[in-house]
């Protein structure tokens, strides 16, 4: 097997672990649903513990995806940075695919065996062709949204630590923090102006509630997010590079 191999297979497996620790959890929830309308009549929603467990899932894989390139099991493979980053990021993209989807069926499961009006009221009115495009959008807008997180928490990560080599206490865990929080706060300035300014050429602040301008909204909001991930993409990689020859 190549290195490229060896180390996505074994970040894969490493995420698998805790997705599925989520979905373990999420059986004991419809277990628990069951029993309560089998004796309540207590027929909530699954949606809420959707929502807590994919908030969940994507904390856990921010946490793993950022803990690679610290941790010497991954670093003594003899692959480049480039390789290990785009590796590392894949991997959490299949992990959150992975937890989209078994979140996805585990709501169904929940639908049939313990059905209650507000989600037969979202599955009454999901039922167009608009309304199917707007859900891809949502779900490919939400996906690039935690790839964009992923590239922004290694930035702040790669930022932070490179900043602190200046600094006579950069070990202490309180100097980290503060130190990210400053480099969160100056990172903002320009991210906001800029955000906003492409935003305006897309033409954003013209738009009426129409579904196609909300799909152009859309359209607009995954372009900008795609522009952002390539720009955090090549100053994680350029620092990546930097923090390997420090450490070699």
């Amino acid at each position: 097997m190549s290195s490229f191999g060896r180390i996505s297979k074994g970040l894969l497996r490493e995420k698998v672990k805790f997705i599925n620790l989520i979905f373990i959890i999420n059986i004991f929830v419809v277990i628990y649903s069951l029993i309560t309308n089998k004796f309540s009549n207590n027929t909530n929603s699954y949606t809420g513990i959707a929502v807590m467990s994919i908030t969940l899932g994507v904390i856990f894989l921010c946490w793993l995806n950022e803990g690679v390139y610290s941790n010497d099991r991954y670093r003594l493979i003899p692959v480049s940075d480039g390789t290990m980053y785009f590796s590392n990021v894949l991997m959490s993209i299949i992990a959150l695919v992975y937890l989209l989807v078994g979140e996805f069926i585990f709501y169904l499961i929940e639908y049939k065996l313990v059905p209650n009006a507000y989600d037969n009221m979202m599955m009454a009115d999901f039922n167009g062709g608009q309304q199917y495009l707007f859900g891809l959008e949502i779900l490919v807008t939400f996906i690039l949204g935690v790839i964009f997180i992923f590239t922004v928490v290694t930035a702040i990560h790669m930022l932070t630590s490179w900043i602190s080599n200046f600094l006579p206490f950069r070990n202490q865990t309180l100097i980290q923090g503060i130190l990210a929080f400053v480099v969160i706060g100056v990172l903002m300035i320009p991210f906001n102006y800029i955000t906003n300014n492409i935003l305006k050429i897309f033409g954003i602040d013209n738009m009426n509630s129409s579904f196609a301008a909300v799909s152009h909204v859309m359209s607009a909001i995954m372009a900008m997010i795609l522009i952002w991930i390539i720009v955090f993409t090549i100053i994680n990689l350029y620092f990546l590079k930097r923090w390997s020859e420090t450490t070699k």
